[in-house]
């Protein structure tokens, strides 16, 4: 009777050890820190980057603008975008014949503007104008310094009607390709109708 008794108090003690034991043991081996095991088959895999989600709203990118033609001087020449075809129809006819182009004048364009609007203005169509006179008239009254001057006007449907104009005429065409000029300006004015009025001004 009393070996049973020793047997049942061990029996006690035992059952009291685990339950402490477990009573301090972890809840989760894996939400215990310092837990040494790990399970097979279950390492932990690396996070799969999100893709960067696209700003939401916001104004839209303008174009950024094209930057005005600047000599070196610090002075801007803004030509229109009829001018800008005439100044690049008249390099192109001159480097097709192996010239090297003409660098704008930013006077002469102002001048060359003048004559176009004022022959759109006074309804004429002449070399000599009732405003200004000729060409080297013009050049003298606004005090421009020049040592020849060659004048090219056109009244056409299109900047690039009146460039074949000018090459298809042998004086027109001796201007644009003249050796001598160091310099041109340009000016284009548009009538009621559409035409335009150029104006070509050439220095040396």
């Amino acid at each position: 009777m009393k070996r049973i008794i020793r047997i049942l108090a061990v029996l006690a003690l035992l059952c009291l050890s685990a339950a402490a034991l477990a009573s301090r043991a972890p809840t989760s081996q894996f939400g215990y820190r310092g837990w040494p095991y790990r399970q097979p088959g279950c390492a932990s895999q690396p996070a799969r980057p999100a893709a960067t989600k696209a700003p939401s709203g916001g104004a839209a990118a303008s174009p950024t603008e094209a930057p005005l033609v600047s000599r070196g001087d610090y002075t801007t020449i803004s030509l229109s975008a009829q001018e800008q075809k005439v100044w690049n129809l008249l390099n192109e006819d001159r480097q097709k014949n192996g010239l090297s182009p003409l660098p704008l004048d930013e006077e002469l364009c102002r001048l060359a503007r003048l004559k176009s609007d004022d022959m759109r203005d006074g309804g004429y169509f002449a070399h000599e104008s009732p405003t200004y006179g000729r060409a080297a008239d013009m050049l003298r009254r606004f005090d421009y310094s020049f040592r020849g001057v060659g004048e090219n006007i056109a009244h056409h449907a299109t900047v690039e009607k009146a460039d074949a104009a000018f090459m298809s005429s042998s004086g027109h065409r001796q201007n644009i390709l003249g050796r001598q000029w160091t310099k041109v300006g340009v000016g284009v004015s548009i009538d009621r109708n559409g035409f335009v009025y150029v104006t070509q001004l050439f220095v040396r």
